[in-house]
């Protein structure tokens, strides 16, 4: 019977462990390289919903990220805006728990203001980085220093991704452990009450 209990001990113990492989939103710190960028700053943030490859734009959950040069101008793109920036991603979004990479053919990704006169864009495919500012390029930034093979490192995470208990899972394994912390309390009082009676 011990080894019943401890088996399935084990097997709770185990389930409880399993249940902590997903990671909550990751914010990045996006690339501002400013040897290609002509004088202007790109500074912000990116947040995924999760470590992962992603072709849907999706997974984007938030951004924060303003163009800007001293002298001219600037433009925050931003998801919580009145103006309704948008995203559109044409590759392959790598979301790991360092860096946000992309690559793979088309577009690539960019921040778009609603009429489309503002954009910050990365485009592995064309091999250039661009901004844009009241429907005039700013700066296109074609030798972009963090591109390898093809693969942009857009961001560098903020900080390390924290694994997260799903829910679901995690409440199943606390009731499976509860479960069998009860059946050895319950074995250990009738064997008391064995050792008693005799």
């Amino acid at each position: 019977m011990k080894s019943f209990i401890r088996s399935w001990a084990l097997a709770a113990f185990a389930l409880v462990g399993a249940a902590a492989p997903s990671f909550a939103g990751i914010t990045y710190n996006v690339t501002n390289y400013a040897e290609g960028q002509n004088g202007w700053s790109v500074n912000g943030t990116i947040t995924a919903s999760g470590v992962g490859t992603y072709t849907d734009a999706s997974a984007i959950t938030a951004w924060d990220i303003t163009l800007a040069e001293r002298s001219t101008g600037s433009y925050q793109f931003t998801n919580t805006q009145s103006g309704h920036d948008r995203i559109y991603l044409g590759g392959t979004l790598i979301a790991s728990t360092s860096t946000l990479d992309l690559s793979g053919s088309g577009y690539g990704m960019a921040f778009l203001s609603q009429d489309y006169s503002n954009q910050i864009a990365w485009s592995p495919y064309y091999q250039q980085y661009n901004g844009l500012l009241h429907y005039q390029t700013v700066f296109v930034g074609s030798g972009f220093s963090p591109s390898n093979n093809g693969v942009w490192t857009i961001g560098t995470a903020t900080s390390s991704a924290v694994p997260e208990i799903d829910p679901a899972t995690g409440g199943s394994a606390l009731s499976l452990v509860a479960g069998v912390l009860a059946m050895v309390e319950q074995r250990r009082r009738r064997g008391l009450k064995a050792v008693l009676a005799g």
